[in-house]
């Protein structure tokens, strides 16, 4: 068996994989809700949501973002490939959750701004958790890669 196996010891793969599972996670969530009369029952209110699987955009998008982490997680041996990936899908996330906060905070549902009737869901929150989480991991990378390139340093001298 060789040394270089894929592993889930490594810190940054566990971090990564964390993060893709909230990403994937956010398919099944609410974005928003607000809670509206029952037609028919006084006093009965029930839920009304906003799934982001209902807005197509936002389910590519999540799916985009989930599959580059897989992605990230299977450039293993290729650290300097796999900090970088875990850099630009933090820059996807980045512009993902303005776009989420844009859309909660200056669209409008039937006729009436969605901030004053909605209220947003902790799944809306995923992508910042998701972008910390990224940047991380992409820090754990790096001091993998520095602790490698060091190691080789030292065998090559102690070659010579």
């Amino acid at each position: 068996m060789a040394k270089e196996d894929f592993s889930w010891k490594r810190i940054q793969t566990l971090i990564i994989g964390i993060a893709a599972a909230l990403l994937v996670s956010m398919l099944a969530m609410d974005m928003c809700y607000t809670m509206v009369p029952k037609a028919g029952a006084a006093g009965v209110m029930e839920r009304f949501s906003i799934q982001f699987t209902e807005r197509y955009q936002f389910m590519i998008f999540s799916f985009t973002t989930f599959a580059l982490c897989i992605v990230t997680i299977g450039y293993y041996k290729q650290r300097i490939i796999q900090m970088r990936l875990c850099i630009l899908n933090s820059i996807m996330l980045l512009f993902y959750q303005l776009w989420i906060l844009g859309e909660f905070f200056f669209r409008s549902f039937n006729g009436v701004a969605m901030r004053q009737e909605f209220t947003l869901g902790i799944a809306s929150l995923f992508p910042i958790i998701a972008i910390i989480l990224l940047l991380v991991a992409a820090r754990f990378i790096g001091r993998d890669e520095i602790r490698f390139t060091v190691a080789n340093a030292m065998a090559a001298k102690r070659k010579k």
